[in-house]
């Protein structure tokens, strides 16, 4: 590490560190971290608040070209974790209920933090450890193409290795609902 990177943590960081110590609360909505300054690694960091077991965590997704790894963090675990990464990263954007806040680090490490408060407030993150996909096809429905195509069992179960047939079939069908609006006011 060289000199300037020590100077970094101590002198810029406390900013930093009191903005996650407010903001790290059953308001908060998540929070992106992007702009690496080294090519390889972590490409962008995602966090989001979550409940497990009646407990506040916080749960960082961190991604490089080809994977994603998740932790699910404690308050003062998380914000040591984020701190971490902005020694390595440019820029987080947060949003919590009541703001919307960006951290932008320069390339010396001068912190600059820009807030701004919401007129309405958003509505609060869902904490649910394992949220489930809502598809326009929803699994447990018998769908009789998807049946005739092996997608789907006679009882509505997604067959065994067709799971991403039956997300790419859903992710199409959400194209056309898109699309829908458009060509039935022209009708």
């Amino acid at each position: 590490m060289t000199k300037k990177r020590k100077d970094f943590g101590k002198e810029y960081m406390n900013e930093i560190r009191e903005l996650l110590d407010t903001v790290l609360n059953m308001d908060f909505i998540r929070a992106v971290i992007s702009g690496p300054r080294k090519k390889e690694g972590i490409r962008k960091v995602k966090v989001r608040p979550l409940e497990k077991n009646k407990k506040l965590y916080f749960q960082i997704e961190s991604f490089t070209d080809t994977q994603a790894f998740h932790e699910n963090l404690e308050k003062e675990d998380a914000c040591g974790r984020m701190l971490n990464y902005m020694e390595e990263f440019r820029q987080m954007q947060i949003e919590t209920v009541g703001g919307e806040y960006t951290v932008l680090v320069s390339k010396k490490g001068k912190v600059t933090v820009r807030r701004k408060q919401r007129r309405v407030k958003a509505q609060q993150a869902d904490l649910s450890h394992n949220r489930r996909k809502h598809y326009i096809l929803e699994e447990g429905i018998p769908v009789p193409f998807l049946i005739d195509l092996g997608v789907m069992t006679e009882d509505g179960r997604i067959a065994r290795n067709r799971t991403d047939k039956f997300r790419q079939i859903n992710r199409f069908l959400e194209f056309i609902e898109d699309i829908l609006p458009r060509y039935s006011s022209t009708a």
